[in-house]
């Protein structure tokens, strides 16, 4: 199951220039890797549902129980991807829609040391590649 991690994604690349998703697109992660590489992540729309789903991993990432979405995977396959460039830091807004409880509301900011991820679009898609070793917790990002 995908999870929208963030909203609002702004990234800006190795060369100085900035990339931002449209404010709808979710920073979609999948800790299981069953639907979509664990350390991979999409920046993309998804339709939102608003049902209630029972999921430990992210309850405990929102601090309250998550909501249900679908989304239309983009090929998986690298190969259909156009590479854009490495990424040094990626900004995020977590939020919930409404008046809904959210403990974990805030901007977040995370720089990219060592290694930098790589940054890939098709059509106006985006897809964050992280690297074998990725971590996230309740706060987002840890590693790389």
């Amino acid at each position: 199951m995908l999870i929208a991690k963030g909203y609002r994604v702004n990234l800006k690349l190795e060369n100085g220039r900035k990339v931002r998703a449209p404010a709808s697109y979710g920073l979609l992660h999948d800790p299981s890797g069953r639907d979509w590489a664990k350390c991979s992540s999409l920046i993309a729309p998804f339709q939102k549902t608003g049902d209630e789903v029972s999921d430990g991993e992210a309850k405990s990432y929102f601090g309250s129980e998550p909501r249900e979405g679908r989304i239309a995977l983009p090929p998986k396959s690298l190969g259909a991807w156009h590479r854009v460039g490495p990424v040094v830091e990626i900004e995020y807004t977590r939020r919930r829609p409404g008046r809904l409880p959210a403990d974990h509301q805030a901007d977040y900011y995370h720089p990219f040391e060592g290694k930098h991820p790589m940054l890939y679009r098709i059509g106006k898609l985006l897809r964050l590649e992280l690297g074998s070793g990725c971590s996230w917790n309740w706060r987002g990002l840890i590693r790389p």
